[in-house]
Order: structure tokens, then sequence, then C-alpha cells
């Protein structure tokens, strides 16, 4: 008679062969993920100084003075003109849309700054959500300056009263892992378009909110040259 199926010494076997190719398999997947959550992260950041480099230089916003935006990530997105009253998000007063959705989704930031009335909050569009493992935030201040240098949200003035939300000359953004499997670097830029990353020692999410609110400290701030010589290391 023809045998028909596995005995079970062969099916334990056969078991045993797939549970040591997934050992080895699994691991280096979640490597494989983990790098390119990293990579994307990374010029993820860059695109945002693009944004501001369009925001400055065109008045994106409208309030007739070149500044930055520095109130969180997704007003860079979803701010409107002051030329028309108010956030309409049509076609006569659209959001500007500087910057992908997906990173705007990723603002780790629940806070809706309403701009004086010119910045549609971020439902209008979408939910929060991180982008390929990773969230990201306006950092607020500067470590290495003192006195209102050391502050990048600011009120620059203009034709519409929008609060600490500029600034005429600087900028700092940081992105972070959603967890340990999904990146293990910080990552931070400013107006000077370089990127830097340092390793985490542990979870950085502050919260298990969503979106979870904006990083702690170490990284809450833009370091001091000499931290950033010591802990961080420049990508280009």
């Amino acid at each position: 008679m023809k045998r028909r199926g596995f005995t079970l010494i062969e099916l334990m076997i056969v078991i045993a062969i797939i549970a040591v190719i997934a050992s080895i398999a699994i691991p280096g997947l979640l490597a494989s993920q983990r790098a390119s959550n990293e990579r994307n992260a990374s010029a993820s950041l860059k695109t945002l100084t693009a944004a501001e480099a369009d925001f400055r230089a065109n008045d994106r916003d409208g309030n007739h003075v070149n500044d930055f935006w520095t109130g969180d990530v997704k007003g860079l997105y979803t701010m409107t003109s002051c030329a028309v009253k108010g956030a309409l998000n049509d076609t006569t007063d659209p959001a500007i849309k500087l910057i992908e959705l997906s990173i705007a989704s990723a603002d780790a930031d629940p806070t809706n700054l309403t701009a004086g009335g010119e910045n549609c909050p971020l439902s209008t569009f979408a939910y929060p959500n991180n982008k390929a493992g990773y969230w990201y935030n306006a950092l607020a201040t500067d470590a290495g300056q003192t006195g209102s240098d050391a502050t990048y949200q600011q009120d620059t003035g203009g034709i519409v009263v929008m609060g600490t939300v500029h600034n005429y000359w600087r900028f700092a953004f940081t992105c972070w892992p959603e967890s340990l499997s999904a990146g293990k670097f910080v990552y931070l830029i400013d107006e000077n378009n370089t990127v830097y990353r340092s390793a985490t020692s542990g979870v950085v999410r502050p919260s298990t909110n969503t979106p979870p609110g904006v990083i702690g400290s170490p990284y809450n701030s833009f370091p001091t040259s000499a931290n950033l010589k010591s802990f961080w290391s420049k990508l280009d």
C-alpha cells in the first residue's frame, strides 16, 4: 500500500525546520522594516524644511510677514490665507497643503492652533496616525540659545493676530518612533536643513493617547552644540 501523509515524527521534524527558518528570517524582516521606517523619517524631515522655505518666501499664510511657521507640524498643511477671512478651505480659501497629509496626520501635538481663525483643524482632512512608525512635532525651544532667541514660537505680528506661531529666522522639528520595533533613532532638523539622529535608550512615546503628545526630555529642545557633538550624528 502507498503511504499517505506524514508520520508524527516526520511532522515534528517539519515543524522544527519551519521554526528554525522563522527564527532566522523574522528578525531580519523586522530589522529591514525598521531601517525602512528610519529612512522614511529622515527623508520626511527634509520635506518639512522645503515647506518652511516656501512658506516664508511666498508668505503662504498671507499675514504680510516673511516668517516661518513654528506652531506645529500640521499647520504646514492646514493653514489658509489671511487674504480671505476665516479658515474656509474652499476654492476661494484653500488650505496651503505644503506637506503630505501623511506627515500632517503624524503630528504628535494634539493642540488645535486657530491662528487667528485662519487655521483648519486636522480633522477636516484626516485622523491622527503615525507615518511609517514615526511621529513628528515642532520644537518650542533651543537649549543652545538664551533669552528670546531660545524660543522658536513667537508672535511676529502681521495683518491678523495669530499668536506665538511664527519665527522670523528659525525653526526646528523632531520625529521619533512609535515603539522600539518601529525605529531606534530620534531625528532632528532645523533651518540649516541638516538632519541629526540619536539612538534611543528606551521607549520615547510620551503617552498611549493618539496623538501621543510632544516628546519629552531629553529630546524636547534643540540640543546645545556640545550635546550635538556628544550624542547626535549628522546624516548629511
